[in-house]
């Protein structure tokens, strides 16, 4: 270490080219090395002989006096490095200008009222975005650079963000900052695999007016979500829309899988009357029962460890809350929330499983008061449902969302079917899909009134793939902040991440 600082000693000393791993010190004079134990310090000057002014920009030679500045630098073979700068405060020689004293800069070294010189500032900045605060700053003290966790998300918060670009293909996913209560937006770029934008909600309103202020997108790749189809529809009219492939086939095999639960006896009856019809022989045991099929046993095995699962959780709650234990040490110790706690608790018998109920049952009293509002005019979902809260309503904004959803496709299928120019006889009428089972035909319905987007999600190159990749890299990302990953943390750290 202290032949490396001879060196450096030497070749300012005799004014020679400075070594080659100190080139942000260009333009500066050493005069001094302290070293101790603990750290070194290089007490420096500017070389130059005037300065400019930062507000007229005219250069003056006349100073007025000095004062030092200490900065931190990247350690040296683990030795942390401080830099005693001397910087002189000059007249400025422009009688108009407002600023009469200035002092010089280093804008190639450090910027202004900086503690760190660039360097260790972008170092610090590559810490925290990788890592988070907490972890960030135990990596920070091991390879000598001292920052805490305050300090990285600050630096994290300061970073600019990336340019967007010019995307003409992306994919739009929701993503879930809590599990089944609040949801927000990812837009990704589909042609060089990066995120462009993290939106704080899943709103059409939102996504409907970033992808305005984005012209130049060509293909919008989705799930069959109808609150982001209606948002590529208002947001980008002439972009073509790609339904994901893998969402198309999950929700197939879920219509098929709920078509055959409710044909179990007919396939029961079957598969009895064809091991009754195949001939065995006298002297063979009886036929056994067929065993079931592999989705029979998957609903049924599911359905009963739900039942299970909330049997387990009811016995452990009353169990813990008759032996004196509070409520807050029962939900930790059972790993659910306080409010689970409290319904179980006033459950006189352990509870029964679950049943699965009408869709739009809690939403039928309040349909004609929806349809006089949007008659009226109002298309906001989110108004419309704080109306109807005030009423009495009280489940969650999606059943809200599904009606505006869907009086948004009527009227956009209205408008069409009404274009200047197309006569009514000219209209050939549209094909009906005879099918009795409901599930099928929501499935086969779903797949008419999305035709364009399914069909190109069946023949184009793109899909969500990406997307959801980066969704994943979401929820990695969050469970790194340790509490600290609010909307604009996460939305640093994600947009970093490439």
């Amino acid at each position: 270490m202290l032949s490396c600082l001879a060196v450096v000693a030497c070749a300012w000393s005799s004014r020679m080219r400075l070594p080659p791993f100190l080139p942000h010190l260009k333009g500066l004079r050493l005069a001094e090395i302290a070293a101790s134990d603990e750290d070194v310090t290089l007490h420096l000057y500017a070389t130059r002989r005037t300065a400019p002014c930062s507000s007229c920009q005219h250069r003056s030679h006349r100073v007025h006096s000095r004062y030092h500045r200490t900065i931190a630098d990247l350690p040296w073979s683990g030795t942390p490095v401080r830099l005693r700068l001397r910087v002189r405060r000059f007249f400025c020689r422009d009688a108009t200008c407002p600023r009469r004293i200035f002092a010089e800069r280093l804008p190639q070294l450090v910027d202004r009222y900086a503690r760190r010189v660039h360097r260790l500032h972008n170092a610090l900045q590559r810490i925290g975005l990788a890592l988070g605060g907490a972890t960030g700053a135990r990596l920070s003290v091991t390879r000598r650079l001292p920052a805490g966790r305050t300090t990285l998300l600050g630096l994290l918060r300061a970073a600019p963000l990336p340019p967007v670009g010019q995307p003409s293909a992306v994919g739009v996913d929701e993503f879930a900052w809590r599990r089944g209560r609040r949801f927000g937006t990812v837009i990704i770029d589909l042609e060089h695999r990066r995120p462009l934008d993290l939106l704080p909600d899943r709103d059409a309103d939102q996504a409907a007016a970033w992808l305005q202020q984005h012209p130049q997108i060509a293909t919008i790749a989705r799930d069959r979500s109808e609150l982001y189809a209606d948002a590529a529809t208002r947001g980008a009219p002439a972009a073509q829309q790609v339904v994901d492939r893998w969402h198309l086939l999950h929700n197939l095999g879920e219509a098929l899988e709920q078509f055959l639960l409710h044909k179990r006896t007919v396939l029961r009856d079957a598969a009895g009357t064809l091991a009754a019809t195949e001939p065995t022989p006298s002297t063979d045991p009886p036929p056994a029962e067929l065993p079931p099929l592999p989705w029979q046993q998957r609903a049924v095995e599911a359905v009963r460890q739900r039942h299970a699962a909330q049997l387990a959780r009811h016995e452990a709650i009353h169990q813990l809350h008759a032996a004196g234990t509070d409520i807050a040490h029962i939900a930790r110790t059972v790993g659910v929330s306080r409010e689970t706690v409290y319904r179980y608790l006033r459950l006189p018998d352990p509870p029964a499983p679950m049943r699965l109920l009408a869709r739009r049952a809690a939403l039928n009293p309040y349909l004609p008061y929806l349809e006089r509002r949007w008659a009226e005019g109002c298309r906001n979902g989110k108004r419309l449902w704080r109306e109807i809260r005030e009423q009495g309503f009280t489940r969650s904004y999606s059943a809200v969302a599904r009606f505006v959803a869907r009086f948004r496709r009527v009227e956009r299928t209205a408008n069409q079917s009404t274009r200047p120019g197309e006569r009514q006889h000219d209209r050939r009428p549209r094909a009906r899909l005879p099918c009795s089972a409901p599930a099928l035909r929501r499935f086969a319905t779903g797949l008419r009134a999305d035709l364009e987007a399914v069909r190109a999600g069946l023949t184009e190159i793109w899909s969500n793939g990406p997307t959801e990749g980066f969704v994943h890299q979401r929820k990695l990302r969050k469970r790194q902040g340790y509490g600290r990953a609010g909307f604009d943390l996460l939305r640093q750290r994600l947009l970093f991440a490439v």
